[in-house]
């Protein structure tokens, strides 16, 4: 084994241990809050990680922490902004590995303030 066969071997090896991806990942969930990692099955997806960016980020959906990991792409967006990324990616035919399940996080009816008065009474104050 020559010299030069031991540098390619240590190349390749080096190669396959990526830790600025995932470090830039977590940076960007610091930064940007709270967030939901989508997983895509690179293979049987219709759209690059470039294109699905693109989407996302014309609908106001920003993304970080893109990578391929074992044949998968995987992406963070802003938790509140999670069920519209979805729905997007849905749209466009992009198979999703974790979907967020259901509809558990329905929007709240705005609740009346405390001890506001009645539009329609008057004397409110007398109560």
């Amino acid at each position: 084994m020559g010299k030069g066969d031991l540098i390619d071997k240590g190349l390749a090896i080096g190669a396959g241990f990526d830790w600025i991806s995932p470090l830039l990942g977590f940076a960007g969930d610091l930064m940007n809050g709270p967030s939901h990692g989508f997983l895509v099955p690179y293979d049987s997806c219709p759209m690059s990680g470039k294109e699905i960016a693109r989407l996302l980020r014309e609908r106001g959906v920003k993304t970080w922490g893109m990578m391929i990991v074992s044949g998968t792409l995987m992406f963070s967006v802003q938790l509140k902004k999670a069920r519209w990324a979805q729905h997007i990616l849905e749209q466009r035919g992009v198979p999703i590995e974790n979907p967020i399940a259901g509809n558990a996080k329905q929007p709240k009816q705005p609740r009346k303030a405390r001890g506001a008065a009645s539009p329609f009474r008057v004397f409110d104050i007398f109560d």
